[in-house]
């Protein structure tokens, strides 16, 4: 059967986001952003979104995960020498390492794969999941990385002032710089939408649903990380990955949750 202009079209665009995401994850990990164990594990990520979301919304995914990719990458380089002195960057220069991914990539992976096996007429629900759980990531990767450089933080449970770096700790810059992060990915994300043939409305409102769902996810692993983090849990110790799978999870669901308690069906 001969593809339509239309599938050409999207035949064409999604080759040209795999080439462009494939070799922008290889020229971080050749200048050593990433390590061996994340540039395997972000391609692997790459393939299986790619596979689930299908031809129809595979570049929409990719684009998501890519435009989180690079502004993650780019943020982590936000006054770093500062962050370092003060003992708050990240390690080895900033390099993420496969922890990082699934801590900011298994949320999202949950919601491409229940895309992929949920009936035809209601999956596309979960595109607003992922799109929650990308923004999440990327809220709350631009909110540690510019608020830890900016900010006089406060606990998010008591708001006393503690030290930078201190899990659960927000301030005015980090709070705005999770919008920033979150906003960038609703806009990114709008790829999934124009082809839905929904009115500028309903797309607008979308992407609104986006950047709420990720700054309300950076604020729960806020909570998180004041209360959880890092301390005993039913003889398991959550870690900032696990706190960062449980936060973008809240996100994507939230967002789910919000899409249909103002009966958007999509």
């Amino acid at each position: 059967m001969l593809f339509s202009e239309h599938q050409h079209l999207l035949v064409t665009v999604t080759v040209l986001t795999v080439l462009i995401a494939f070799s922008l994850v290889l020229y971080a990990y050749l200048k050593r952003k990433i390590n061996t164990s994340a540039f395997i594990g972000t391609l692997m990520l790459g393939v299986v979104i790619l596979i689930a979301f299908r031809l129809k919304f595979g570049y929409a995914g990719m684009l998501v995960l890519l435009a989180f990719f690079l502004f993650g990458n780019l943020v982590t380089k936000y006054k770093y020498d500062k962050k370092a002195k003060l003992g708050v960057a990240e390690g080895n220069k900033g390099m993420r390492d496969i922890n990082n991914v699934l801590g900011n990539g298994l949320s999202p992976l949950i919601f491409a794969l229940l895309f992929a096996v949920s009936s035809q007429s209601h999956n596309t629900i979960f595109l607003l999941g992922f799109s929650g759980a990308v923004a999440t990531a990327c809220a709350d990767t631009f909110s540690t990385e510019i608020g830890q450089a900016e900010g006089n933080p406060r606990l998010i449970t008591t708001l006393k002032k503690v030290p930078v770096g201190t899990n659960g700790g927000i301030s005015l810059p980090g709070l705005g710089a999770s919008l920033l992060g979150s906003g960038l990915i609703s806009l990114v994300g709008l790829a999934f939408w124009f082809d839905l043939q929904m009115s500028s409305r309903t797309i607008l409102f979308l992407s609104c649903v986006c950047l709420l769902s990720g700054f309300l996810g950076c604020i729960v692993d806020s909570f998180l990380g004041a209360t959880v983090e890092d301390k005993p849990f039913y003889k398991f110790r959550l870690n900032k990955h696990h706190v960062n799978i449980l936060a973008t999870l809240f996100g994507g669901i939230f967002a789910i949750l919000l899409g249909y308690s103002f009966g958007i069906q999509i």
